[in-house]
C-alpha cells in the first residue's frame, strides 16, 4: 500500500531495497485513482507524476538514495472500486485495473528483455489476485502484512482469491498465518518483518543533529514513530502523558488519530506531534528519546502484527514499553518492557528510562541484528525456492 517515496515505514519497501542490492526490482506503486489525482493534484508526489498518470510517460525512475537496481514504477489510474458492492459492475471495473496493471508490468519485461520474473504481491490483493489470467510470472508470492478481515471492503475475499491462485503465500505474524491458512486451506509460511539495522543503529553510533521540533524540549522525552492510527490505545496514552507531566511525549507520524478517537489530544500540554517524517530521518529523533512505546490495543487488528519499528527501535538501542498485544512482539520480552496492563505499562516508563547504559543500548542493537531484512532474505529465499520446486513437480507439496 506504500509508495516507494511515501512517508511512513513499508515493509514492502524496505523487502524490495533488500532484493535490489543482488537483484533488478521494480516496485509498482498502489495505484492511483483518478479520483485520487483530482483530489491530490496540487500535492508534490502527485504533480512529479503526472506525465505518467496522464500520459503513461516517464513511468519508471530510480529510487533516489537506493540501489541503482531499484526502480519506482507509476501505473496509470485506476477506477475507484472501494465502495463499489459485489457483482457485474464491480467486476468490471476490476477487471479494467487488472488490465492496466498487467499490461505496465509486460510492458517493462518487454522493454527490458525479461522473460522469467518472480511477481510479489504485497498485501495489495485489490489486485491481480487470479494472477493467472492476466500474467505468467515464473512465480508468484502473495505477502499479508495485517489481518484484512478488520477492514470493510473487498479485501478479505480478494485475499483469500490471491491465497488460492499465487504460487504460495507468506504472513509477518503467527497469527496471520494461522487465519488465513484456515480460511484457505493452505499452508501459510511466516516471514516477520525486519529491520533497518545499519539505518537505525547511527542512533548509538553517530551524534545525529538534533531535529528541530525537540530543541526546544528540556524534559526527558518519552516517543513513538508509526502512523497514530486505529492501533493506539487513545486512553492509555492519555494515561501516560497524566501521570508524567514532568515528561514530554513525541509522536512522530502522520496524524490519523481523529479519525478513531474523540479524545483530543492537541489539548494535552506534554504531547508534541511532529507529522510525517523519511525512515531516513527516524534515528535523529531516536536519538534523542529517553525511551520508546508501542501503545497498541489488544485485538484481532493489532494480534496480526509483528511492527517494523520493534526492530528500529531496539537497533537504535532505544529501551521499548509495549503492551503485550500479539505473540509476536512477546518474542522480545527478553529485550523490551512487555506490559500485561496499563498499570504495569505506566510503572515500566521510568524503568525504561533509567536503563539506558551503553550496555543496555549494545544487547539491545544485538537483538535486532538477526532481524536485519539482509537476515529476513534468507528466509524470503527458503520460501520461494520450496514454492519453485513443488510448482516444477521437484518436491511433494507438504499442505
Amino acid at each position: 500500500m506504500s509508495r516507494w517515496d511515501g512517508d511512513r515505514s513499508s515493509a514492502s519497501l524496505a523487502l524490495a531495497k533488500v532484493l535490489a542490492k543482488t537483484n533488478r526490482v521494480y516496485y509498482i506503486d498502489y495505484p492511483y485513482t483518478w479520483a485520487d489525482v483530482w483530489r491530490e493534484r496540487k500535492l508534490a508526489a502527485v504533480r512529479k507524476r503526472l506525465p505518467a498518470l496522464l500520459f503513461g510517460r516517464n513511468y519508471e525512475v530510480p529510487v533516489t538514495g537506493q540501489s541503482e537496481n531499484l526502480s519506482g514504477v507509476t501505473p496509470r489510474p485506476a477506477l475507484p472500486v472501494y465502495s463499489l458492492p459485489s457483482g457485474k459492475l464491480y467486476n468490471i471495473a476490476s477487471h479494467y485495473n487488472n488490465g492496466r496493471i498487467a499490461t505496465l508490468i509486460k510492458r517493462i519485461a518487454r522493454q527490458n528483455g525479461i522473460s522469467d520474473y518472480l511477481l510479489i504481491n504485497s498485501f495489495n490483493p485489490t489486485y491481480l489476485a487470479k494472477v493467472e489470467k492476466y500474467l505468467s510470472p515464473l512465480l508468484s508470492v502473495y505477502h499479508s502484512r495485517d489481518a484484512i478481515e478488520e477492514v470493510p471492503g473487498h479485501g478479505l475475499e480478494k485475499e483469500n482469491e490471491c491465497v488460492l491462485h499465487y504460487d504460495t503465500a507468506m504472513a509477518t505474524s503467527k497469527q496471520l498465518c494461522r487465519n488465513i491458512g484456515a480460511r484457505n486451506g493452505k499452508i501459510i509460511h511466516y516471514f516477520p518483518n525486519g529491520g533497518d539495522v545499519h539505518l537505525f543503529k547511527t542512533a548509538i553510533e553517530k551524534r545525529l543533529k538534533k531535529p528541530d521540533e525537540l530543541l526546544k524540549i528540556n524534559t526527558p522525552i518519552i516517543g513513538y514513530t508509526g502512523a497514530i492510527c486505529q492501533r493506539i490505545n487513545y486512553d492509555l496514552l492519555v494515561k501516560v502523558a497524566t501521570a508524567n507531566p514532568d515528561k514530554t511525549i513525541v509522536l512522530v507520524g502522520p496524524r490519523l488519530d481523529k479519525e478513531f478517537t474523540n479524545i483530543d489530544l492537541d489539548v494535552i500540554p506534554n504531547i508534541v506531534f511532529t507529522g510525517s517524517k523519511k525512515l531516513e530521518e527516524l534515528p535523529a529523533y531516536l536519538q534523542y528519546f529517553d525511551c520508546t512505546i508501542i501503545p497498541f490495543k489488544k485485538n484481532n487488528l493489532t494480534g496480526g502484527i509483528y511492527p517494523l519499528k520493534i526492530n528500529e527501535y531496539l537497533a537504535a538501542g532505544k529501551a521499548v514499553v509495549t503492551t503485550n498485544f500479539s505473540e509476536d512482539i512477546a518474542t522480545f520480552k527478553d529485550n523490551i518492557y512487555l506490559a500485561n496492563d496499563d498499570n504495569e505499562f505506566l510503572q515500566m516508563i521510568n524503568d525504561a528510562i533509567k536503563n539506558n547504559g551503553l550496555t543496555a543500548q549494545q544487547d539491545r542493537l544485538q537483538a535486532a541484528s538477526g532481524n536485519s531484512w539482509e537476515n529476513r532474505l534468507h528466509l524470503f529465499w527458503d520460501i520461494v525456492w520450496e514454492a519453485y520446486q513443488v510448482k516444477n513437480g521437484k518436491a511433494r507439496k507438504t499442505e
